[in-house]
């Protein structure tokens, strides 16, 4: 990794929360530049998007590459072809679902929230829970420890927690999908992980 590196993104967890566990977990030294909406407004990426990493002379964007690039360097992202696609398979799963809680955002009531709860939010939930299943010998979804996915379903969790989207409970996932938030607490008892949360406390 190149000698500085900041991670630009809100306060919230929203897409930028697995990466900065991810580059953590890996010991990389890095600015947690975290902006509120205002800041953002007259920031330079005003428009563009966030998150950006900015190494060295560079910046980089779109929040899934950013989390396989820092999962490959904390062996968070697996060597092996069909390991590798099944991992990418959840991370984009647990994207599409973070996409559909973000239209919650700013909405005066929970309308919007209803409809996605029960609809396209609980398809794509039920899927990662399958997932799970799937690999019944280990509380993570591939291989016996932590990747990627993992990290990408736990920033899912988070921003159920956050409440910061209308009509989306903050006990969501713990109410309908408790294997996942058994997958959350072994990710959790992860020495990085937890000495990542302990770092913020």
């Amino acid at each position: 990794m190149p000698s500085t590196a900041t991670l630009n993104y809100f306060g919230l967890p929203g897409r930028g929360e697995a990466t900065r566990v991810a580059l953590a977990y890996a010991g990389k030294d890095f600015e947690d530049n975290r902006m509120g909406f205002p800041e953002y407004g007259a920031c330079k990426w005003a428009g563009k998007g966030l998150p950006v990493l900015e190494m060295d002379d560079a910046e980089y964007t779109q929040s899934t590459a950013l989390l396989r690039y820092a999962g490959k360097l904390g062996g968070l992202y697996p060597d092996d072809a069909l390991a590798a696609l099944k991992v990418d398979e959840i991370v984009m799963i647990a994207e599409d679902v973070l996409t559909n809680m973000f239209k919650c955002m700013g909405q005066e009531d929970d309308t919007v929230a209803k409809g996605l709860l029960e609809g396209k939010i609980k398809t794509l939930v039920d899927m990662l829970t399958s997932k799970l299943a799937a690999n019944p010998s280990s509380k993570f979804f591939v291989g016996n420890s932590p990747t990627i996915a993992d990290l990408q379903v736990h920033a899912v969790i988070k921003n159920f927690e956050a409440n910061f989207l209308t009509g989306l409970p903050t006990t969501h996932i713990a109410d309908t999908a408790p294997t996942l938030m058994e997958m959350q607490a072994a990710l959790l008892e992860d020495p990085k992980v937890k000495a990542y949360y302990a770092s913020k406390a």
